[in-house]
């Protein structure tokens, strides 16, 4: 399969999931096929950045969308009743690219990338600070910010998907690495959300007045993606393990160049069926 074919079969799981998140009566399995959207999405973003001519632009253009979307879900918030919609995959594709670049530039001893990389690494920090305090004292307004810091810990699947698509990049060219480090990773993520390790974590240190360590970690478990609130034994995530077949069918070939369309269809079908929701709503 070539990456427009992987993005093509990306999105019809994608179009099947949202409809399963916007539409209540949709049969749950709807949901399961859509565990495995993002994951090849990230595979073909890393694969589609290494052969990019200018990854500058590429960073720039993801940024502007993950942005624009955060501004979509913003207004679409605005009228959701406090059921908040927070689809903006640009933003986590984002940090995964500029991650990735500050990688080879350190990699090819490029004169500016130290100075690139402490930047980098200020910018994410005040991000973190200033949406921490956002998501706490606000609403909706939150997904604006999130678009607009374009940071690693805040943004669609959290640092964990992030993660992800470094794993990716580094294994994305040997299948033995991808079908023994995807699958690893697909386990342990499961693993840490269906036991609940992070809930009973913090549950021992309230319980023996570790405060410190209780505050810091109750801080640090969100921000990386791990639910800190119950035990999610039904959780579906461990299904995006489907996507592993896809991702070995790759062929290193690009396919047709439609890019835009991808870009333009993810915030089109978001904000189409956010309408058709409270469509079938007012109907009922």
């Amino acid at each position: 399969m070539t990456t427009f074919s992987l993005k093509l079969l990306a999105l019809c799981f994608m179009v099947i999931d949202h409809i399963g998140l916007f539409f209540p009566n949709a049969p749950i399995w709807f949901r399961y096929i859509g565990r495995m959207s993002a994951p090849i999405f990230v595979f073909c973003m890393v694969t589609g950045f290494s052969h990019t001519r200018n990854k500058k632009v590429y960073v720039l253009r993801m940024y502007l969308f993950g942005f624009g979307m955060g501004i979509l879900d913003y207004i679409i918030n605005c009228f959701s009743n406090g059921d908040y919609i927070d689809n903006n995959i640009f933003v986590t594709l984002f940090s995964i690219a500029v991650i990735i670049q500050l990688y080879e530039w350190i990699r090819e001893k490029h004169s500016k990338a130290k100075t690139y990389l402490l930047l980098y690494i200020i910018w994410q920090l005040i991000g973190v600070i200033v949406c921490y305090y956002v998501d706490i004292y606000t609403d909706n307004i939150i997904y604006l910010f999130e678009g607009f810091m374009g940071n690693m810990f805040f943004n669609e699947g959290g640092f964990i998907f992030v993660s992800l698509g470094v794993l990716l990049y580094f294994i994305k060219d040997n299948k033995k690495y991808i079908t023994i480090y995807y699958p690893l990773f697909c386990f342990l993520y499961s693993f840490i959300t269906m036991a609940g390790i992070a809930p009973r974590i913090l549950t021992r240190l309230n319980y023996y007045h570790y405060d410190t360590l209780f505050y810091i970690s109750s801080f640090i478990f969100p921000i990386l993606g791990f639910p800190v609130i119950g035990i999610d034994r039904y959780s579906i995530q461990w299904m995006m393990i489907g996507a592993l077949p896809f991702i070995l069918l790759y062929n290193g070939k690009k396919g047709k160049s439609m890019k835009y369309f991808f870009y333009i269809f993810y915030p089109a079908h978001i904000l189409l069926f956010f309408i058709l929701s409270k469509v079938c709503l007012y109907v009922k």
